[in-house]
């Protein structure tokens, strides 16, 4: 099994294909804080 180490990522549309791809492989997806972007937003909820 993979683990994919995002640290301090910026661009909320990148990482939300880095879950989507986590997601279906069954890797880890670990985000390393601070993020450049709110993982609440409505956006990044529904991709």
């Amino acid at each position: 099994m993979f683990r994919v180490l995002f640290y301090s990522p910026r661009i909320a549309p990148n990482t939300g294909n880095a879950i989507r791809m986590v997601a279906g492989t069954g890797c880890e997806l670990h985000l390393v804080e601070p993020l450049g972007f709110d993982l609440s937003e409505p956006k990044l909820r529904r991709a």
